[in-house]
């Protein structure tokens, strides 16, 4: 991903012919000329080919060219499918995520904290007076990591106030 969600997919290849250049085909696609580096763009879901072969400068071609099979799967989105109200009072605050993606795992960032394993019934406990922001994405089984958390804000009252006397007179006065 390149942060707009857009997914590339890049080759590097070489030939032991150093004045070779190179045709590449993708998915039975026409032999076309290409560079390494090659990269490839809004590819589908589902199974590609990758083919490259060397051409040498008498336009000798590689009668077996080298394959590169692959799998484009879909990323995750992350829901929070629920969550303590805008107010709450307690230490304790519940949420309930689920993913788009069967199998799917949870990590969540509590304040800006660090990402951290999450269970997709998670409670949130010793949460302190004051506003709160929990963030949380999906990882597919695949190990690809929703590039967009979903985010939910909440204000923790804790429990009522604590009131102590800072000054006063002696324990005995006149």
């Amino acid at each position: 991903p390149d942060g707009s969600g857009e997914v590339f997919i890049a080759f590097m290849f070489s030939s032991d012919d150093p004045l070779a250049t190179f045709e590449c085909a993708l998915d039975g696609e026409a032999w076309g000329s290409c560079e390494s580096p090659t990269q490839y763009s809004s590819l589908t879901l589902g199974d590609h080919l990758f083919r490259v072969r060397a051409v040498d400068r008498a336009l000798n071609i590689d009668a077996s060219p080298a394959e590169y099979r692959f799998k484009v799967v879909a990323a995750p989105e992350t829901f929070i499918d629920g969550g303590p109200e805008a107010e709450v009072t307690g230490s304790t605050s519940s949420f309930a995520f689920s993913s788009n993606i069967t199998g799917s795992t949870f990590e969540c960032s509590l304040d800006l904290g660090p990402w951290e394993p999450c269970d997709a019934n998670h409670d949130f406990t010793g949460l302190t007076d004051g506003e709160h922001v929990l963030e949380v994405r999906a990882i597919s089984p695949q190990g690809i990591v929703d590039q967009t958390p979903e985010e939910w804000s909440w204000v923790v009252e804790a429990g009522p106030p604590d009131t102590a006397i800072e000054t006063g007179p002696a324990a005995s006065t006149t």
